[in-house]
């Protein structure tokens, strides 16, 4: 599969930090976290391992494998089991930071199959941002503190050549075309258990692979995955996991089930959601009216047998109209032809709202969504909540792979409203451009 996104405005009201406790945690790329970002996942790690009761570092591990040994494998709780197994651990951080999120470590990217462990889990010597001094890394090992029949103590680490996962990237890109849950769950935990092997050492082996602290950047990536795939399936609850009880967090199978009430998202990989330079840098170059963000298609797969446009928290119009897309037509308009165009990828259309009728406020959108809550809510959700609108631009993608004499895909859009006439880019106003090709 392939997975680029580009800012494509100047809103970013899902990057604004917030309390994880109240609403959304926005869990990053390993690869995007700022040097503060780093520093306070670190304070975080050492704080709950220092903690010695059931609240801390060693109790949590110790659901996995040794000594209570709750984890299922090899069967279809795998994958919704380790959703609310994360969320437990990320919510135990937060105790101690507030506001802390787990990062995850893309495994499967090109950065990997080059640099191996990212850096941060890598090195074994930490700055005391307070003191000064030199401490050990809480994110290269953690204690095993209980009695095992293996006497381990520590972590430890054995990784393989970082060009080995590159087979594990193929596996990955081919769970994402199933369609359904049970074939795409054992398709990804084969992947998985590659990973945890790839590693080694502590991660190697199920009793004691989730005290090395890189067990949660990999599973928190397992679980974007996931979270992928329901997006881009809508797939109900498989019946061979409905129903069930997911030991020990006193849920069921279909209490999470859906992410997005679980008070989570994750944030595209290559975005420094502290400083949104690509929208600078796009805005600053000068480009045509059309233009909308930039893809490579070198990172396109071949063999790719669908590929879709989101158009990431697309606000509600004023007005209706169509949305045409154009790939490497730099020069689209309202008159640029769509039949018999192969760079014609296709159109969406808006049902314009046409104002506020109701009281002061009554068109106001939460920043946040309701929907994004820990809390279920009982009422509807604010009717011009942003939404994101698919389009399948599968054929236009394959002939720009075939033809183009470029890697750059450059998307542009063309607003034409029922008359022909063409109107401003700025009335179809969406935060994020991603392109999937699976």
């Amino acid at each position: 599969m392939s997975h680029q996104t580009t800012i494509t405005s100047p809103r970013h009201s899902f990057l604004k930090p917030t309390a994880a406790t109240l609403n959304v945690t926005v869990r990053k790329s390993v690869y995007d976290l700022t040097d503060p970002e780093v520093v306070a996942l670190r304070q975080a790690f050492a704080a709950l391992q220092a903690i010695g009761d059931n609240r801390g570092y060693q109790y949590l591990a110790g659901i996995h494998g040794l000594p209570q040994y709750y984890c299922p494998h090899g069967n279809p709780l795998f994958l919704i089991w380790h959703r609310p197994f994360v969320l437990m651990f990320e919510q135990a951080l937060q105790a101690v930071s507030p506001g802390i999120a787990l990062p995850y470590w893309d495994w499967a990217s090109d950065r990997a199959q080059n640099e191996g462990v990212p850096q941060i889990f890598a090195d074994q010597i930490d700055t005391d941002p307070v003191t000064g001094q030199q401490v050990p890394n809480p994110l290269y090992q953690a204690a095993i503190s209980f009695d095992n029949p293996d006497g381990f103590t520590q972590t430890n680490r054995d990784p393989g050549d970082p060009a080995q996962l590159a087979d594990l990237a193929v596996q990955v890109r081919q769970a994402n075309r199933d369609p359904d849950y049970d074939t795409f769950c054992p398709d990804v935990e084969s992947p998985h258990n590659g990973l945890h092997g790839w590693v080694g050492g502590s991660m190697g082996v199920i009793p004691y692979s989730a005290f090395d602290p890189i067990f949660w950047a990999h599973h928190c990536f397992v679980e974007k995955l996931f979270c992928d795939w329901q997006d881009r399936t809508s797939a109900s609850i498989s019946g061979s996991i409905a129903g069930q009880v997911l030991a020990p967090f006193n849920k069921m199978t279909d209490d999470v089930w859906n992410y997005k009430v679980l008070g989570y998202r994750y944030a595209p990989e290559g975005m420094n959601m502290a400083a949104p330079v690509k929208f600078r840098s796009l805005s600053a170059a000068a480009l045509p009216s059309s233009h909308a963000a930039t893809f490579n298609l070198s990172k396109v797969p071949d063999d790719f047998e669908r590929a879709y446009l989101y158009f990431t928290k697309t606000r509600y119009p004023l007005k209706s109209f169509e949305v045409r897309v154009f790939f490497n037509e730099a020069a689209s308009c309202a008159g640029t032809k769509k039949h018999g165009n192969p760079n014609y990828a296709g159109s969406l259309y808006t049902f314009g709202h046409g104002g506020c009728t109701g009281d002061p406020g009554h068109c106001d959108v939460p920043e946040v969504p309701e929907s994004a809550s820990h809390f279920i809510m009982l009422r509807p959700e604010h009717h011009l909540t942003p939404k994101r609108r698919k389009l399948d631009v599968s054929k236009a993608l394959r002939y720009a792979k075939q033809n183009s004499k470029s890697d750059e895909l450059e998307i542009h859009i063309v607003l034409v409203n029922s008359k022909g006439i063409e109107l401003p880019q700025e009335d179809f106003d969406f935060e994020m451009l991603t392109l999937d090709a699976v």
